[in-house]
């Protein structure tokens, strides 16, 4: 009876412990599984990260490149803006000196003219004085003509009233040839 006590209780405790152990094997494996689609959810959602955050990544690298793109181009364009403008300013400064040269010289013609106006208004004035006393002049008889014979050539140029071929002062003598000597 002892063997079959032996044997029952062996028996016994061996299917307790493979109850134990089949138990605590499905405990665990619950445990792994859950520990596992617990790991899947966790990685699904550091991919979706990882995912988020690469694309997020290529974004912001596509921005920086264009962007580099955009400066180099803005870049050029200022050199060029910048060329253009020395450019201008050396014209404008070229403009400028040669306006200063062309209003010196303005300046110079100018101060002539006003210098040749004033002489003429000076001549003229002068002229005509001197046009005015020849008038005088030649109204007046001549000093010559009063020892001049009235039938001679000499009252047709002295121009004596009553003389052969004179004409009234003021109005011009008919143009006669005088006679070879």
């Amino acid at each position: 009876m002892k063997f079959a006590w032996v044997t029952t209780t062996v028996s016994a405790v061996g299917c307790t412990i493979a109850f134990m152990v089949l138990f605590g094997q499905y405990g665990l494996r619950t445990k792994l599984l859950g520990d596992e689609a617990q790991q899947r959810t966790k990685c699904m959602a550091f991919d979706a990260q990882l995912a988020e955050r690469q694309f997020f990544n290529n974004m912001m690298q596509n921005q920086l490149e264009q962007q580099r793109k955009d400066v180099i181009g803005l870049t050029e364009e200022l050199g060029k803006a910048t060329l253009e403008q020395q450019q201008k300013a050396e014209e404008f400064d070229f403009c400028k000196a040669d306006q200063k040269k062309k209003e010196e010289e303005l300046a110079g013609t100018k101060k002539e003219q006003a210098e040749v106006e004033n002489n003429l208004s000076k001549e003229s004035a002068t002229w005509a004085e001197q046009i005015a006393s020849l008038k005088k002049v030649k109204e007046q008889p001549s000093e010559v003509c009063a020892f001049i014979k009235k039938d001679s050539v000499g009252p047709t140029f002295c121009q004596v009233p009553g003389a052969l071929g004179a004409t009234a002062p003021g109005s011009t003598a008919p143009a006669t040839t005088a006679p070879a000597v």
